[in-house]
C-alpha cells in the first residue's frame, strides 16, 4: 500500500460531499428547471471566484487561506479548480438527461471517480499511465453499487454499463476535465443502452 498525500485525500472527501448534488436532485428537488437555475448560479459564481482570485492579490491570498490545503500546483498557480469543472459537468449533466439518467451518472463522478483514484493511489497495480486497473475496477463496482441503491427506473446492466464507460472514460487521456467527461459520456453510455 502506498501512503496518499492529505491534499488528495481532502479533495476526494470533497468530491464525495458534492453527491449532494444528485441526490438533492433527487430527493428534494426533482425539478430540472430548478436544479438547472442553481447549477448555473453556482457555476457563475464559480467562474467569477476564478476569474477575481486572477486579476486579484487579496481575493488569490484569501482563496489560497481557505482552498490551499487541497489544491493542485496548476490550480494554485491560476488553473481553473476541480469543483468549479465539477459543478459545470454537473450542470450539463443535468442539462442533457432525464433525471433518472442524469443522477447515476453524477454519481459515477462524484462516488466512482474518488474511489477510483483513492484505490488506483494505495494500491497502483496495472499501471495505465498515472492511474490504474485497480483504480478502475474499485471505481465500477462502487459506482454501480451505489447508483443501483438510489435507482427507480433503469436496469442493473444498464447502470453496469453506464458505471463501466465512464471508469474507462476516467482512465483514458482525454484532454477535457474527466469531471465533465465521466458524467457525460455515463449518461450517454446509458442513454444508448435504453434506444437499444
Amino acid at each position: 500500500m502506498i501512503f496518499i498525500s492529505s491534499n488528495e485525500i481532502f479533495r476526494k472527501i470533497y468530491h464525495l460531499f458534492s453527491s449532494a448534488i444528485p441526490l438533492g436532485y433527487l430527493w428534494l428537488i426533482h425539478d430540472k428547471d430548478i436544479m438547472l437555475f442553481l447549477l448555473l448560479g453556482l457555476s457563475i459564481l464559480a467562474l467569477t471566484l476564478e476569474f477575481a482570485r486572477t486579476r486579484s492579490d487579496k481575493i488569490k491570498i484569501i482563496f489560497k487561506n481557505f482552498f490551499d490545503f487541497m489544491l493542485r500546483s496548476n490550480e494554485s498557480e491560476g488553473s481553473i479548480t476541480g469543483a468549479t469543472w465539477l459543478l459545470f459537468g454537473s450542470t450539463l449533466t443535468v442539462f442533457l438527461f432525464p433525471i433518472h439518467i442524469a443522477v447515476p451518472a453524477l454519481l459515477f463522478l462524484t462516488v466512482g471517480d474518488s474511489i477510483a483514484a483513492l484505490v488506483g493511489q494505495a494500491f497502483p497495480f496495472g499501471k495505465i499511465g498515472v492511474k490504474s486497473l485497480t483504480g478502475t475496477f474499485s471505481g465500477i463496482i462502487i459506482s454501480t453499487i451505489v447508483a443501483i441503491s438510489v435507482n427507480q427506473v433503469l436496469p442493473f446492466e444498464l447502470i453496469f454499463f453506464g458505471a463501466t464507460i465512464s471508469m474507462i472514460i476516467e482512465v483514458l487521456p482525454i484532454p477535457l476535465n474527466d469531471n465533465v467527461t465521466i458524467p457525460v459520456t455515463g449518461g450517454l453510455a446509458m442513454s444508448y443502452g435504453m434506444i437499444i
